[in-house]
């Protein structure tokens, strides 16, 4: 979807774009999407991790990501399965993406997702 000149978002569309109904992350059966823009992280006109990102940096922010990806691989046996293993590779996403070279950050994020490919074939077997 393209962003109108003023929108700020990382990862979801501007309130132009929302006040229009032209917004991505609204299943067609009207339901809101959980694992890309869940409602609780979106209900003001920024994104809890644009704003991350504006005050804690890169760095800290892909910490954050590996191990909120980390969280959701533990988890998903005994919460919600599949949808926290999605949240999961959508951190790991966003780790690659937010991350800056840190050979560190890549050795970690590479593992987890072979990790989570593992986990994701339990899940569809």
């Amino acid at each position: 979807m393209d962003k109108c000149d003023t929108c700020k978002y990382l990862e979801s569309p501007c309130d132009s774009c929302c006040a229009s109904g032209n917004y991505d992350c609204w299943e067609p059966n009207g339901e809101y999407e959980t694992v890309n823009h869940p409602a609780h992280y979106t209900e003001c006109s920024l994104e809890c991790i644009d704003v991350m990102l504006a005050v804690f940096g890169r760095k800290a922010v892909t910490d954050f990501c590996i191990l909120n990806a980390f969280k959701y691989m533990w988890r998903y046996e005994h919460k919600n399965g599949l949808e926290d293993l999605q949240k999961a590779e959508r951190y790991l996403a966003m780790a690659t993406t937010f991350q800056t070279g840190d050979t560190e950050h890549e050795i970690r994020i590479i593992y987890m997702q072979e990790e989570l490919e593992i986990l994701m074939r339990r899940v569809n077997e």
